[in-house]
């Protein structure tokens, strides 16, 4: 069997390349390839870092059969400048590899890494020509799947599309230009930038959305995308807007309130091997496999820490002040003077993680004023003792290429917006729909967040220090992780732990 002769290779290789060695790379490559082997859908959680590419790059190669690997460009990099080659030279593996946008040919045997967001939108089309199906595929960066699949799901109508409309309805172009300016105009007014269409607006926009369902023939995208979906149940899509207040420029937006009943279908056509951080509280990953509508499956999760707390090693130090509520006035005085109390005890690289941008705006100018040209916002360059100041998608995205910091500082939880039009219309499903939208979507979104704010920190305990070495330690500067019952959820979800109750505790 493949397991088998996947787990003599690796152990072999373990052997003789004793820093590739991750606790679990045995028992995963043994579970991709049963489910090379069986057809059957897997979904597993690894910690970050990616040391776990070793355990599916293996089975994929060895599998004799065609395979598809799904991974963001740069996983997708490393992966065909370093770790394949490695592989091929050091066990013999002649298996071809490729990277394209679309099945080489028919009877290709090899291993094809493709954009996950190309793969998504072939999937959608139905279009097997790029990509057939039957063809076990591995996905990796499943933390980003919701996303990539939201961007797929989403159409975009700028300026360009309605003067493209008016050319094909001529009779009715002063009035898709009346209404196209109404929409704009009432849009404008809102106080924010991003927000859902109100039902007064979307009146406006109906009168264009009448001249596509009563129009036989074919229409260019995107209109012909939106009158497809006008067939549709009008609670399963939202309307949402961006303007620009400078130019006046709008662009509106077509999204699915949920993504369960689109994706479905895609994981019935093809075996999958689904790998990412941090998915879900729960091991069986349930919340996050209904959320995307995936199937009966092998779930399995490696969660941080695990290994190497066992092993007796350092826990990560976690600092939990009480402080006023983000809502209360006063929170953004007592932060500044917490911020200015912790950093001076600090040696190296500070990173302050706070979203709210007017919040962020005064705390980098606060603390500017204190540490100097030390202090960064939202750069990719802030220096071995700089102090940065960033949004959490920042630092989700760029965590990997930054320094690992000495301290890092969360401001508040990552909760997502209700701001943000597209949280607002998944929460507005949710609560049509009767469900827990808190604890379905805020809550194990917020909590993988954290886990993944974190994974560079527990890397480097894992790796191990000297003496010499400093601690690495979290502050979490929202009380509501201690004042709140949802708070014992997101502290278990960062693992093992040493909590501090005073500041000068993290400095003995």
């Amino acid at each position: 069997m493949i397991e088998v002769e996947v787990h003599q290779q690796l152990r072999q290789l373990l052997r003789q390349s004793p820093e590739a060695v991750w606790p679990h790379q045995l028992t995963m490559a043994r579970m991709v390839a049963r489910g090379l082997r069986l057809g059957r859908s897997t979904l597993i959680q690894v910690p970050a870092g990616g040391q776990h590419r070793l355990s599916y790059l293996l089975p994929a190669l060895m599998w004799p059969d065609a395979t598809l690997l799904c991974a963001p460009a740069p996983v997708q990099a490393q992966i065909l400048g370093e770790e394949i080659p490695w592989l091929q030279q050091t066990l013999q593996l002649h298996k071809p590899v490729l990277q394209k946008d679309r099945w080489p040919e028919p009877d290709f045997r090899g291993l094809l890494l493709v954009d996950p967001l190309d793969w998504l939108q072939a999937r959608l089309r139905k279009d097997t020509s790029e990509v057939p199906t039957r063809i076990p595929l591995i996905l990796d960066g499943a933390e980003d799947l919701e996303d990539w699949a939201y961007q797929a799901l989403t159409v975009t109508l700028e300026a360009s599309h309605w003067q493209q409309l008016r050319q094909i309805f001529p009779a009715e172009a002063e009035q898709l230009s009346q209404a196209q300016v109404n929409l704009a105009l009432r849009l404008l007014r809102r106080p924010l930038c991003r927000c859902l269409l109100h039902a007064d607006e979307q009146v406006h926009l109906d009168a264009a959305l009448s001249l596509l369902v009563g129009h036989p023939g074919w229409l260019p995208d995107p209109w012909d995308q939106i009158r497809r979906r006008l067939r549709d149940p009008v609670s399963s899509w939202i309307w949402w807007a961006e303007t620009d207040r400078e130019t006046g420029r709008l662009t509106l937006h077509h999204s699915p309130t949920a993504l369960h009943d689109r994706l479905a279908p895609i994981w019935a056509t093809q075996p999958v091997v689904i790998i990412g951080e941090a998915l879900d509280l729960d091991r069986q990953a349930a919340t996050y496999r209904q959320r995307l509508g995936l199937p009966d499956l092998t779930p399995l999760r490696f969660a941080s820490g695990e290994s190497w707390s066992r092993s007796g090693e350092a826990e990560l130090c976690l600092y939990l002040p009480r402080l006023p509520l983000p809502n209360n006035p006063l929170f953004r005085d007592h932060l500044l003077q917490e911020l200015k109390k912790l950093i001076p005890q600090t040696q190296g690289f500070v990173a302050v993680l706070v979203s709210d941008r007017p919040l962020q705006a005064q705390v980098g100018a606060a603390l500017a004023a204190e540490f100097g040209s030390r202090v960064r916002v939202n750069s990719l360059s802030p220096g071995e003792r700089g102090i940065l100041v960033c949004d959490w998608l920042h630092w989700l995205h760029h965590k990997a290429s930054l320094p690992c910091p000495e301290l890092l500082a969360i401001v508040t939880l990552p909760f997502p917006s209700v701001e943000d039009p597209r949280v607002a219309g998944r929460v507005h499903h949710l609560q049509r729909t009767q469900q827990d939208w808190f604890r379905q979507y805020l809550l194990p979104v917020a909590a993988a967040q954290l886990q993944r704010a974190v994974a560079p920190l527990r890397q480097n305990l894992h790796a191990g220090q000297d003496s010499s070495s400093p601690t690495r330690w979290v502050a979490i500067l929202d009380s509501r992780i201690i004042t709140r019952s949802y708070g014992v959820s997101l502290l278990n979800a960062l693992g093992p732990t040493l909590r501090v109750e005073q500041r000068s505790q993290l400095f003995v």
